[in-house]
């Protein structure tokens, strides 16, 4: 069964075009705004997206712009459904990658006719990426290429897993915070041992003994702001989603992070020389889940 993503923030005309479509054969997800259409998206196989122009949070356009980062004939269909009649709002969705713009005065039978085509040429060319797996490619790619320029390890990725935030230990975990249409934060956890070693690496030192604790806690700030980048300018290279804020460094002998609130996060573990680290992608997916990093850490020392 085919599925439609619902973006609209009206009760009584999500109930009558959920109603028709249902009818028509098709499953409904519907959501009143981008966040929650975000959170959809990475949580079901979505077949096509239709959104109205104005909505409470933000404007169509930015649901467009989320889901559209990259422009490709076998892209996503997104179809704006609008009482906005005029050519600029027309023109503007088209520009931000919307394959149709279609005015609510008409109806629902013209609406459905163009559903049906478009999936039907959606569905022919199915995408080789979504959203999902390329946030856990450019988590792949930012730490394996980190870890390769500026150190010279060559890191093995294991699988990415998508799952609720859960508790996690380290001794030694970078975190930085991810703030904006995203938020929550970026995160490395490491074992102490490794972490010394890729420092000394990163600096060019003998070994690992040759690295202080202040070295560390200062290179592993940076490694944790360089990857947290990467993540930023390959996941989303025409729309700004989010900032990041100055690294926090952890450092301790049994240190464990927790999530405050129910977030959803991208975990990739990784392996060097039968030593295991982990990178992760934490997300607040609520509206009121505030700004910044959403946790808390117990352990010794941190910058």
């Amino acid at each position: 069964m085919d599925t439609i993503l619902l973006v609209n923030d009206s009760a009584t005309l999500t109930k009558v075009l959920s109603n028709h479509f249902v009818k028509a054969g098709y499953r409904v997800i519907a959501v009143s705004g981008v966040m929650d259409a975000y959170e959809a998206f990475i949580r079901n196989d979505i077949d096509l997206i239709l959104t109205d122009f104005v909505l409470r949070d933000k404007e169509g356009l930015e649901v467009i712009k989320t889901f559209r980062t990259k422009k490709s004939d076998n892209a996503l269909p997104i179809v704006v459904f609008t009482a906005m009649q005029d050519e600029q709002t027309a023109n503007s969705c088209r520009d931000a990658g919307a394959n149709l713009v279609l005015a609510k005065s008409g109806g629902t039978s013209e609406l459905l006719t163009s559903i049906e085509k478009l999936i039907e040429e959606y569905k022919a060319n199915l995408p080789t990426h979504s959203l999902e797996s390329d946030m856990g490619n450019c988590i792949v790619k930012a730490t394996t290429e980190v870890f390769r320029t500026m150190m010279n390890l060559k890191v093995v990725a294991g699988e990415v897993a998508i799952e609720k935030a859960q508790l996690r230990k380290a001794e030694v975990i970078g975190s930085i915070g991810v703030a904006g249409f995203l938020t929550g934060s970026i995160s490395v956890f490491m074992p102490k041992v490794f972490a010394r070693r890729a420092v000394a690496a990163m600096l060019m030192l003998d070994g690992p003994d040759d690295v202080a604790d202040s070295d560390l806690v200062d290179a592993v700030g940076e490694l944790t702001n360089m990857v947290g980048g990467c993540i930023k300018t390959a996941l989303f290279q025409k729309t700004p989603l989010f900032d990041i804020s100055v690294p926090s460094v952890y450092i301790g002998e049994d240190l464990q992070r927790r999530s405050v609130s129910d977030d959803l996060c991208f975990l990739v573990p990784f392996q060097f020389d039968g030593v295991e680290f982990s990178v992760e992608f934490l997300m607040v997916t609520k509206k009121d889940g505030g700004t910044g990093v959403q946790q808390a850490i117990v352990g010794t020392s941190a910058k």
